[in-house]
């Protein structure tokens, strides 16, 4: 697919990072800076995050197969959270098969670097 000129949105879950960095997920390999999320579509679950990235999606499709949690070409994109949004991390990385259950995408913290980010833009 092509990236959307238009800011795409999906909602996402955040995992637990036990979960995450056990045997058939991560296996240890996630920080205490990282974030791993799981994609849904709006309507589907209880969102707490969004994504927002370039890769266009399409309401009411049957299956998460269809649209990667974290489509390749949005790293560096946010994730964002709150009624008042801000952002709480920053795409990462994910597993080359990009609907892999067991390789969920992973953000940076940015809370974890909030003051080496505000520090870095004086």
């Amino acid at each position: 697919r092509r990236p959307s000129p238009t800011l795409q949105e999906l909602e996402v879950t955040v995992m637990d990072a036990r979960m995450c960095n056990n045997s058939r997920f991560w296996n240890g390999g996630i920080g205490p800076a990282m974030i791993c999320f799981q994609g849904q579509h709006r309507g589907s679950g209880a969102a707490k995050v969004s994504l927002w990235g370039g890769v266009p999606l399409s309401p009411g499709r049957g299956s998460l197969a269809d649209v990667p949690p974290h489509p390749q070409g949005d790293s560096g994109g946010p994730l964002v959270c709150g009624k008042r949004p801000a952002v709480a991390g920053v795409l990462s990385f994910s597993s080359k098969n990009v609907t892999d259950p067991f390789k969920p995408p992973v953000a940076t913290s940015t809370v974890k670097y909030k003051k080496w980010i505000q520090k870095t833009l004086r």
